[in-house]
């Protein structure tokens, strides 16, 4: 009997590092300020952008993606698989007096049943912060390692990423595969976001060639960006970590590169330019490489999709979808964002922060004002109800609304169900 269960003991630890070898690796990445037209791959032309747009044609890429208008709540979204209704950072900031009481932000995040990274590392990932990284320290929301080791508003020291260099990212890829564990990389670095500061070796390619002065420094600050997706890319394949590693990519909200701030439907407003992003999914030889322009994606479909090829289970009420599973993706019905103040007013009752509820089905999409007034020179609320179809009209210039008003009921309702507190 002794020498049986010593057998199956051996045979136990044998089978233990294989299972664990085949948990992917998986790096997030994330974009910060960056409109969804401004990529090779998306059509332009005039920003460079080589190496994401490799990685988008070796994925499975939707460039119909929706995010939330600006970071935090979009980073929040991120890390709990939920929407801003429900995790409950609606804004960057509290407002008025309250606005330094950042503690208040991190006991409201820290509060949510569910957090990404504790999971990841609770399940035996080595988890790795770099970048963008609201109210917290990388520790109090369950990385095993991180950059930003003090709570200030978002990111402290982690914002240097990217910036520079990625030695510290690329150190622990390689500490964690020392160590023969899989690792999660959530790399958010404050590019292209302002200060719009480009080396000058890359501005010196935009300078005279954009709409606007600003437009050129913006440009170059995203191949400035897209250079380190490629750092980061060639590090994995110089370690052999390519077919084993799950690369994400989607943009935290969007920017109007030409007038920036001034953009009156860009970031903090939730017309296209604000919540649209591309989101893909690279995993080579288990993800086929395709691009499917009609099929709609969110940001609340990257936590299911980790979780699940991570071999952790989803919540019940985790309302994403795995991005890999593309006749799911392509069942789905609608997507729904939501656009807040910049400050919240109220962080136990997000409805009196709303600017403007959301829904896109097809190629509809609808918006409602919601009870708030902007309180951003930037921010947008709509006057009433608009509807636009995006495929005739992607510039959202015809409101339709008074000539579909069935329509508009129909796609109400829809928002009026996804609108479900924890």
């Amino acid at each position: 009997m002794k020498t049986l269960v010593a057998l199956l003991l051996g045979l136990a630890a044998m089978l233990t590092p294989a299972k664990a070898a085949e948990r992917p690796n998986i790096v997030l990445i994330i974009s910060d300020d960056h409109a969804h037209t401004d990529y090779g791959f998306m059509g332009n032309a005039a920003v460079r952008t080589p190496h994401l747009d490799r990685m988008a044609a070796q994925s499975l890429l939707y460039p119909r993606g929706y995010v939330m208008p600006v970071c935090s709540p979009s980073l929040a979204s991120l890390l709990t698989g939920r929407l801003p209704h429900q995790h409950g950072i609606t804004g960057n900031d509290l407002s008025g007096a309250a606005r330094a009481e950042r503690g208040a932000l991190a006991d409201k995040l820290l509060a949510n049943p569910f957090i990404l990274p504790k999971a990841l590392s609770d399940s035996g990932y080595l988890t790795f912060q770099s970048g963008k990284l609201w109210n917290t320290t990388y520790r109090q929301v369950g990385f095993t390692h991180g950059m930003t080791d003090t709570a200030g508003r978002h990111g402290d020291a982690g914002l240097s990423i990217g910036r520079k260099g990625l030695k510290p990212m690329l150190d622990f890829i390689d500490e964690a595969t020392a160590a023969k564990k899989p690792f999660f990389v959530w790399y958010a670095p404050l590019l292209p976001h302002d200060p719009h500061n480009p080396p000058e070796r890359l501005l010196k390619k935009y300078r005279g060639k954009g709409p606007t002065p600003d437009a050129e420094k913006y440009h170059a600050m995203v191949e400035w960006f897209d250079e380190t997706c490629g750092e980061l890319d060639a590090h994995l394949a110089q370690r052999g970590l390519t077919d084993e590693t799950i690369v994400l990519y989607l943009a935290d909200n969007g920017w109007d590169g030409a007038r920036g701030y001034k953009g009156k439907r860009a970031k903090l407003t939730p017309y296209e330019t604000g919540i649209r992003t591309p989101i893909f999914i690279r995993w080579p030889g288990k993800v086929d490489a395709q691009r499917d322009d009609r099929t709609l994606a969110s940001i609340i479909d990257i936590v299911p999709t980790i979780l699940k090829h991570a071999g952790i289970p989803v919540p019940a009420d985790m309302p994403g979808i795995d991005l890999a599973d593309l006749p799911a993706m392509r069942k789905r019905e609608a997507v729904f964002v939501e656009s807040y103040t910049h400050d919240i007013a109220d962080l136990t009752a997000p409805e009196k922060s709303l600017l403007a509820h959301v829904v896109i089905r097809g190629s509809h999409k609808l918006l409602l004002p919601g009870d708030a007034m902007p309180d951003r020179p930037f921010s947008t609320k709509p006057s009433g109800p608009e509807l636009f179809d995006l495929q005739a009209d992607p510039g959202e210039t015809r409101n339709l609304a008074a000539e579909k008003p069935d329509l508009v009921r129909e796609m109400s309702l829809l928002l009026q169900s996804n609108w479900k507190k924890p």
